[in-house]
């Protein structure tokens, strides 16, 4: 059998080979191929790609190839190849057994790339940013087809042979470069490389140690730049604008010669020479201009009068570094002179001592302290006032005692004249209040004492003088009285008693802390209260005295309680506890008192009658109450003779028991049970206590005690024994427990039990069930009923099983057992659940019904509810599923594990339950399921396709195979790309050309689809094309964006700083032309990008090209002076400025928005107009704009207007007068003000033609005789002045003192000299008198000095003070003593001798008269007159005496030789030398004084006398040639003898 076997194997191979033999292709002619050349060009580069195609005339398929290359085969098989190198390439084609002939060769000659080389222009090593730089690539044997790579480090972009550069940071590096030809993967070797550093242009620095300066320093100012060698120009600025070349700068370094316009921030810059370089400005260098600080003066205090000895201090400050400060002192105009009490320190001047002579007007001036020539101007003056006497405090008393009583107030005000004074009150040496006021407003006992105040102000102080303050404690009263109690209708008398006291005091009376007034039964009388006793009179009295015309009361006495008892003693008997009835085994007191109170009263006891106490207490008790002790209880009080008696009844009995009454034995909860608990024939007032199990029962909702009632709202809880107990109310009397009463609580109702059987949850349709009903507790008398949702199914009664033989659908429902008992009924329900058995699903375990051969199918069937109970039954077709080789069955799953065209068919399958035997599922419904016989290829669609991508670009394919449940693999060769239906490459590159196909898979299960070549290259890149690299604003730019080789059509897009341009007017776009109407925000790098149409290409963006917009500096237009207000004549200099390159730009002049023409007065010179004489017509708002020297359409814009305005009139300079008076006297202080409207002027003061100050203000602090005169002010600006009107000062001296000698005859005997001041004004004065410079005390025009050997040596002078200007005279002449003391007792002895001649005179008229004819009666107009004649006589009687005097004499011979001998002495004591008219006038003067000491008469005669003496001493006081003191004491001691 085994040789048949081989025998048939053997014939069957023949067979097959045969006929494999008879149905080969049979031999084609194949012609000579021929090879040809992509590219064609006339010379290739090793460096391209060149393909070589072996071409055969016929058309035929299926056709293979071989390659040779120098004879050599290449093992290349395809049609075309890629070259590899120069040399000799042939072909043949074959197909099967068929071949052509070799083709010719063909001789491939490759060269090597030409070299390239880079130039650079300009040739430095460095360049600054925005330097210019160009790079220039050239191609050996020309440029002519190429296009160029620049190559920088790593970066590498396409441009032009010519790459030009402005320079930034970011182009350091190292360039190179290299060609391209044009549509061709042709390169040059990279050309030289050149390294371009970019270095950072440096910064200068200014170096100076002037941060700050005066007015008239030298200031150096030095712009270094460091670790630099290039030659650098340098600029300077100023706040931003730069500084014309001039005096003040040279090269690198400014120098400034300062005044107040130099205030400001300095930068310079430097600019590279010959190269168009600049540095950034420096950092600002801040030169701060100080004009000198005003100083400011003050008196360190609020005052400026101070009194002697005072300590003064004067501040002087500056308040701007005030450290770099010292300070000079001046007084009065001049310079402050050493003085010993004056010391400065720093910027204070102090007087430790202050004196009158100090008094004046002090100033001062700061000067700095190391700028010695620096000062400021002098402070204005401050005037300091020094009195000449040290007053004392006064103390001003409020309502004052000599005697004060504690809690009285004591007021005292302390008042020093002045300001700044700090009053200190001392109580002894100890310090009590710093107040001008001291009040006590409630003086105390430790106030008393010795007071003073002291005025302090500084340093200084003076005390008031001493005030003493008495204090002690009100005294206190009190009551004296025998009376404590009494009964109504009694008199009582009480005295409020105060001891040791004189005083007149009121007295108050009070009860129970009220006022008590005065009336019948409360009568007071002084210091007494007499009470008429009325029971309201029961209470405790004070009494309180108040002092009269004074707000002093003493305290309250201490009470005196009285006590109003009743109209007899109130028995008070109480039983304790009080009840009616007391129950044995209770204690009772009973309580006998009374009411008042009261003492020695005796209490005494009986029970019905007999006494039942001996001893003396008003309480009994019975400690244990028993029925023999019941009775009638009466309390006997006594005192003295009197008995009082009160009873009452005590009862007492035994306590009664209570008992249960209820038909309550056991119940459930929520039913209502009643407990009644019973005492029997009582009548009192119980309460009752319930008790379960022994516990004590709270009423309350479920245990209502009510009474002697407990209902229960039933609960579990309730089960148990009860009983109860009563207690009396309010006693603690209680009755014994009743006996138990059990009451029973079943649970919250019936439980009732319900079961099932079987027990299943659910029962399927077919099944037997049976329910049974019962009750778990032990009971009775219960009756059953069934009900099925509500519907009664059974009627016969105690019916415990109902039972259902053959269940169905119908049958199931909620089932209820009732049970009864009474009108109580209790039900229990159950759901009975009858159903279908459930319902089986079958699935085929794949998302497809159709399959193709040899692939797996999987079969589910299941169970949704307990799978785990159930077994599966498998059909096909209708019919059980027959056994089959590739079909198992497991559980629930039928697998096919090969599919075929036989297993197609309808399939189900059913549950079988695993327990209930019997259940089973229905038959699931029919899967179909389906086997082709082919196996199909999927299929690739293609969305936009293209034959060529360019990178970037979307590819999109989708793979398809007919079915569901495939996965999708794409390939790329051999490798998986992706696992999805569709491939998509959203943006394609180089390395995605290739060969792409998808397979289709489910399961083990796959197909491959057809192949599909993706082919791919970069998009070109656009440049563009402009000559502009910079424009200003307005003008017209065009940039144009070119693709070379390219035929596509391509949509443009501009971009701007990166940002998108959207075309519109000023940013036209059309086509690949961008033209710009150029704004300032035009500047930046543009870039161009071009879009294929129809299809989302981008080449990449075009390489930068940077346009530079300047827009046209902003000009500033500048006066060239502080001021823009000027006067008729003035030079007016405007500046117009362009900061930026200023040498480009030539400036055109606007006034009152029209162009300025040149005119007379105005001139042009570069950026300035310059007006050489100001008028009106000159006024205006003037503007100017640059204009660019080069392009002559380019303009900036119009400054800000100037408003220039030139006055019509010159006005005059207005000086201000500080209180200005038409006479001024000397050393008065003049004050003037200059000031001219505008700014920027000086101010010159002139007297007369001699100029004076330099100053706004001009201050004369003490002005003199010499200052009179005509002073004007000049101010000036520039070149330009003006004066002012004159202003004349008229200066008169000061009224003089005049000191004289008034000499007494006390003075002559003690040897005092008296001297007086005066000033012959007419207007009152006070004078200040000064002995050797040092000011005295006193206002008096009289001083009295005691002589001794200092003061007749001493100088003395004074002085008028007054209150009206002049404020003060001049000082008088001094005054020297010297020996008119030993001259006046010289003096002494002619005057008592002159006395004797004029006495012995009088006797001699006196005897005259006596001795003279009676008949003659001659009007006595001799020597005397009388008093009729003395009011008839108009004329002075001293004159009309005077003019008679030769008559007289001649009369009285002898009278005139005695006068005539007392006028030698006066002569020969050589102290009056005087004509002989003063001897006349002296003996005129002697005969009066005789006249007035015979008749002393009238007070006419006494008005002679001081006729005469005023005679005297005008004479006296005149002044001949010799004026020394010695001949003017002599007159004056003359006059008063």
């Amino acid at each position: 059998m085994e040789s048949f076997n081989i025998l048939l194997l053997t014939v069957a191979v023949t067979v097959q080979v045969t006929s494999h033999d008879s149905t080969g292709e049979p031999p084609v002619q194949i012609s000579k191929p021929k090879v040809t050349l992509n590219p064609s060009h006339a010379v290739l580069y090793s460096t391209e790609t060149v393909t070589l195609h072996c071409e055969v005339p016929e058309a035929l398929s299926g056709l293979q190839y071989d390659w040779y290359k120098n004879s050599a085969d290449l093992s290349e098989h395809q049609p075309s190849i890629t070259a590899r190198g120069s040399g000799k390439y042939e072909c043949k084609a074959k197909k099967g057994t068929s071949e052509s002939e070799i083709s010719a060769s063909y001789t491939l000659t490759l060269q090597d790339p030409p070299k390239a080389k880079l130039t650079v222009d300009p040739k430095w090593t460095e360049f600054f940013p925005s330097e210019n730089i160009e790079l220039k690539c050239e191609i050996e044997g020309g440029s002519s087809g190429w296009t160029f790579e620049w190559i920088k480090d790593t970066w590498t972009s396409e441009g032009d042979s010519v790459r030009a550069i402005t320079v930034k940071h970011p182009d350091s590096g190292k360039y190179s470069c290299r060609g391209k030809l044009k549509n061709r993967q042709v390169t040059t070797q990279q050309s030289n490389a050149f390294q371009l550093n970019v270095k950072d242009l440096p910064e200068p620095k200014i170096q100076s140690d002037w941060t700050e300066a005066f007015p008239g320093e030298k200031v150096y100012l030095e712009c270094v730049i460091q670790g630099v060698s290039e030659n650098w120009n340098y600029m300077w600025f100023k706040d931003s604008r730069r500084i014309v070349s001039s005096d003040e700068t040279n090269i690198n370094t400014l120098t400034l010669s300062v005044k107040s316009s130099h205030h400001g921030a300095y930068e310079c810059q430097a600019e590279l020479q010959e190269r168009n370089v600049s540095t950034v400005r420096s950092k600002q260098h801040f030169l701060t201009v100080h004009e000198p600080p005003k100083p400011n003066l003050s008196i360190e205090s609020q005052w400026n009068m101070f009194y002697p000895t005072e300590k003064v201090t004067l501040k002087c400050s500056v308040d701007e570094e005030s450290n770099k400060w010292g300070y000079e002192w001046f007084k009065n105009g001049g310079s402050l002179k050493d003085d010993k009490g004056i010391s400065v320190s720093g910027n204070t001047l102090s007087i430790s001592s202050a004196k009158a002579g100090h008094s004046g007007q002090y100033t001062c001036r700061g000067k700095h302290l190391t700028r010695t020539l620096v000062t400021t101007r002098e402070t204005e003056a401050v005037q300091l006032r020094i009195q000449d006497i040290k007053p004392k405090p006064t103390i001003t008393k409020h309502v004052w005692f000599e005697l004060f009583y504690t809690e009285e107030r004591v007021q005292l005000h302390c008042n020093m004249p002045g300001v700044g004074w700090e009053y200190h009150w001392y109580k002894g040496s100890t310090l009590r209040i710093t107040h001008p006021e001291l009040t006590i407003d409630a003086v105390s006992l430790s106030d008393r004492g010795n007071y003073h105040c002291k005025a302090k102000r500084g340093d200084f102080s003076v005390d008031s003088e001493t005030l003493q303050v008495r204090v002690q404690k009100p005294p206190q009263p009190h009551i004296q009285s025998d009376w404590t109690e009494a009964f109504p209708g009694e008199k009582v008398s009480l005295q409020c008693v105060i001891r040791d006291v004189s005083e007149n005091w009121n007295y108050t009376w009070f009860k129970d802390s009220s006022k008590i007034d005065s009336r019948a039964e409360t009568n007071i009388q002084g210091n007494n209260l007499t009470l008429s006793v009325k029971s309201s009179h029961h209470g405790a009295y004070e009494c309180q005295a108040e002092l009269q015309e004074r707000n002093v009361s003493t305290v309250r006495s201490k009470q005196h309680f009285l006590t109003v008892h009743g109209s007899q003693p109130t028995i008070l008997l109480q039983q304790d506890p009080s009840h009616p009835e007391m129950y044995n085994g209770e204690q009772v007191n009973l309580t006998c008192s009374i009411q008042e109170k009261t003492s020695k009263w005796q209490y005494f006891w009986q029970r019905d009658s007999q006494q039942v106490n001996t001893v003396n207490n008003p309480i009994y008790t019975i400690q244990n109450a028993t029925f023999s002790q019941k009775g009638n209880y009466t309390c006997q009080v006594r005192r003295g003779e009197m008995t009082y008696a009160k009873s009452t009844i005590l009862t007492i009995r035994e306590p009664p028991q209570p008992h249960i009454q209820s038909d309550w034995t056991e119940a459930f909860p929520g039913e209502k049970v009643s407990l009644q608990c019973v005492i029997r024939d009582v009548s009192e007032n119980w309460n009752y206590t319930w008790f379960k199990d022994s516990s004590k029962i709270d009423s309350r909702a479920e245990t209502n005690i009510q009474g002697n009632n407990l209902t229960l709202s039933v609960k579990s809880s309730h089960h148990g024994a009860y009983e109860c107990q009563a207690e009396l109310q309010e006693r603690n009397v209680s009755t014994v427990r009743s006996k138990q009463h059990f009451l029973t609580v079943h649970g919250s109702q019936p439980t009732i039990l319900l079961q099932q059987d079987p027990s299943h949850p659910e029962i399927y349709t077919g099944e037997q069930v049976k329910l049974t009903c019962s009750i778990q507790e032990k009971t009775s008398k219960w009756q059953y009923f069934w009900q099925i949702d509500s519907q009664q199914v059974s009627t016969v009664n105690n019916t415990t099983i109902y039972t259902i033989q053959n269940a169905t659908l119908s049958q199931k429902g909620n089932y209820t057992c009732q049970v009864r008992r009474g009108e109580m009924t209790y039900a229990n329900s159950t759901i009975l659940t009858i159903r279908e058995p459930p319902k089986a699903n079958m699935s085929i375990e794949s998302q497809w019904n159709m399959f193709y051969p040899t692939e797996k199918v999987t079969l589910k069937c299941s169970v949704d509810e307990e799978s785990n109970k159930w077994g599966y039954e498998w059909f096909k077709n209708g019919g059980s599923l027959k056994d089959d080789k590739g079909i198992s069955v497991s559980r629930n799953t039928l697998s096919i594990s090969s599919a075929k065209v036989g297993h197609s068919g309808q399939y189900t399958c059913r549950g079988k339950h695993l327990t209930r035997t019997l259940v089973t599922t229905r038959e699931t419904e029919a899967v179909q399921l389906r086997i082709q016989d082919i196996k199909p290829k999927p299929n690739i669609t293609k969305h936009v396709w293209f034959e060529l991508f360019y990178t970037e670009e979307r590819v999109q394919l989708k793979c398809n195979m007919t079915g569901v449940g495939w996965e999708y693999h794409w390939y790329k060769g051999s490798t998986l790309r992706i696992t999805h239906p569709k491939l998509t490459i959203d943006a394609v590159s180089l390395s995605d050309s290739g060969n792409y196909h998808c397979k289709a898979k489910r399961g083990d299960f796959s197909v491959d689809s057809e192949t599909l070549q993706v082919r791919v290259q970069k998009p070109p890149q656009p440049h563009i094309q402009s000559d502009w690299t910079e424009a200003f604003h307005g003008e017209k730019v065009s940039l144009q964006c070119v693709i070379q080789d390219v035929s596509e059509n391509w949509n443009y897009t501009w971009f701007k700083d990166s940002s998108k341009i959207i075309s519109r007017a000023e940013t036209n776009i059309k086509g690949n032309n961008l033209t710009l109407s150029v704004k300032s925000s035009h500047h930046g790098a543009y870039e161009c990008q071009a879009e294929l149409q129809e299809r989302n290409v981008s080449t990449v963006r075009s390489t930068q090209h940077l346009l530079t917009v300047h827009e046209p500096p902003k000009p500033n237009l500048s006066i060239e002076s502080q001021w823009n207000m000027f006067y008729p004549t003035e030079k007016v200099t405007l500046k117009c400025s362009v900061d930026e390159e200023s040498n480009k730009w030539g400036y055109e002049w606007f006034k009152n928005g029209g162009s300025l023409k040149k005119v007379e007065d105005i001139s042009f010179s570069g950026n300035t107009l310059s007006i050489s004489s100001a008028k009106a017509g000159h006024s205006g708002q003037y503007t100017c704009r640059g204009k660019h020297l080069t392009r002559t359409l380019v303009t900036t814009r119009e400054t800000e207007a100037v408003q220039l305005r030139i006055k019509d009139i010159t006005p005059k300079p207005i000086i201000k007068k500080h209180e200005w008076f038409e006479l001024f006297y000397t050393e008065e202080r003049v004050k003037f003000d200059c000031n001219m409207s505008g700014v920027g002027w000086e101010y010159h003061w002139h007297k007369a033609a001699k100029p004076l100050i330099k100053n706004s203000e001009f201050t004369i602090d003490a002005v003199s005789l010499t200052d009179t005169g005509d002073y004007h002010c000049k101010a000036q600006r520039g070149d330009f002045s003006v004066d002012s009107e004159t202003l004349q000062v008229r200066v008169q001296a000061r009224p003089p003192a005049f000191l004289s000698l008034k000499t007494e005859l006390i003075d002559i005997m003690t040897g005092d000299v008296t001297l007086r001041c005066n000033i012959s004004d007419g207007r009152q004065w006070n004078y200040t008198w000064f002995m050797n410079g040092q000011q005295l005390n006193g206002s008096s025009d009289v001083l009295k000095v005691t002589g001794n050997e200092e003061t007749i040596k001493s100088e003395f002078k004074c002085k008028g003070i007054n209150t009206e200007r002049p404020l003060y005279s001049a000082l008088s002449d001094g005054f020297v003593a010297n020996n008119i003391i030993f001259k006046r007792k010289i003096l002494l002895a002619i005057s008592g001798c002159l006395v004797c001649c004029i006495f012995i005179l009088i006797i001699g008229c006196i005897i005259l008269k006596i001795t003279h004819k009676p008949e003659v009666k001659e009007t006595p107009e001799d020597l005397f007159f009388s008093m009729t004649d003395s009011k008839n006589q108009i004329i002075s009687p001293m004159k009309e005496y005077m003019d008679n005097r030769q008559t007289e004499l001649e009369e009285s011979q002898g009278k005139a030789e005695l006068i005539s001998d007392c006028a030698s002495a006066v002569h020969e004591d050589s102290v009056i030398k005087e004509s002989q008219e003063k001897a006349e006038l002296i003996s005129d003067c002697a005969s009066a004084v005789h006249e007035d000491s015979v008749i002393k008469e009238s007070q006419e005669k006494a008005e002679l006398i001081s006729d005469c003496a005023s005679a005297v001493h005008e004479d006296s006081v005149i002044k001949e040639e010799d004026t020394s003191a010695t001949v003017a004491n002599g007159l004056t001691s003359f006059k008063g003898l």
